[in-house]
């Protein structure tokens, strides 16, 4: 008796976990085909529907480089370039390795008429860039901390017995000491480029930047969808922003949105 009362109360349990599973394969599945819906739809040049599925996907909480990235090729195709730079950013922050982002990111910034001059570095520093943009913070930070296990072992290992401390072992140490100091300093200048700021893509056609939070404010510029601006502050229904020049002000909320 014992025997049968715990397989009816397994029952219920069994049955509402095959429900959940097949709930999440249903689930998994209209995702994947609205997915690629929306890759039909932009094969076959129908813009708008492609950017619908896409954005259908995001309203499901969906964190996606490709949902991201094939949203911008859409909204660029669609004329759209405030919304295509936009995409293109966040795709760029869900993975900074895909050199397919970086390269219609680029190009789309080429097309915006506010002109950013970018700042010129001295080839060493270039290629360090690129290399942390290949990387990522993550794999950077998971870098960092399998040096320091190997940093850790060998300190315990070099401790462990006496006499196994001499000179080589000592400079072997410090040079893993060394890697994971500049490991460390690669990964959080990473890290602040690509997510340690509040970004924002200006979205709308043309945009007055205020002196302040209303439109009875003097404008101090006006900027096209496209701009990056980073996010210094809030209030109700406007943002302040930093344009590349230097220069703050306040938009209106709708006026940009944030990466």
């Amino acid at each position: 008796m014992r025997g049968s009362a715990a397989v009816l109360r397994l029952v219920p349990i069994l049955a509402c976990a095959v429900l959940v599973l097949g709930y999440g394969q249903v689930y998994g599945d209209s995702l994947e085909e609205i997915f690629e819906e929306g890759n039909r739809a932009y094969d076959d040049e129908r813009f708008d529907d492609a950017a619908a599925s896409y954005r259908t996907l995001l309203e499901y909480q969906i964190e996606d480089p490709r949902v991201e990235y094939n949203l911008g090729n859409a909204e660029f195709r669609r004329g759209n370039l405030g919304q295509a730079i936009l995409h293109y950013e966040r795709a760029r922050r869900l993975d900074p390795t895909d050199p397919d982002i970086l390269d219609n990111l680029r190009f789309a910034r080429t097309r915006r008429l506010d002109r950013v001059p970018e700042p010129e570095r001295p080839v060493a520093i270039e290629w360090l860039i690129g290399v942390q943009d290949r990387l990522g913070p993550d794999r950077q930070a998971w870098l960092a901390v399998a040096v320091l296990w190997l940093v850790c072992g060998l300190l315990a290992w070099g401790l462990a017995t006496a006499g196994r401390w001499n000179a080589r072992y000592g400079w072997l140490l410090a040079a893993l000491v060394l890697v994971l100091v500049l490991i460390g300093a690669s990964w959080y200048a990473s890290f602040q480029r690509l997510e340690g700021r509040s970004t924002a893509v200006v979205v709308q056609r043309v945009v007055e930047v205020l002196a302040g939070p209303g439109q009875n404010n003097a404008t101090l510029a006006t900027v096209h969808e496209g701009l990056d601006v980073e996010v210094w502050g809030e209030r109700e229904e406007w943002i302040q922003v930093r344009m590349p020049n230097g220069v703050s002000g306040w938009v209106p909320r709708g006026a940009v949105e944030v990466v």
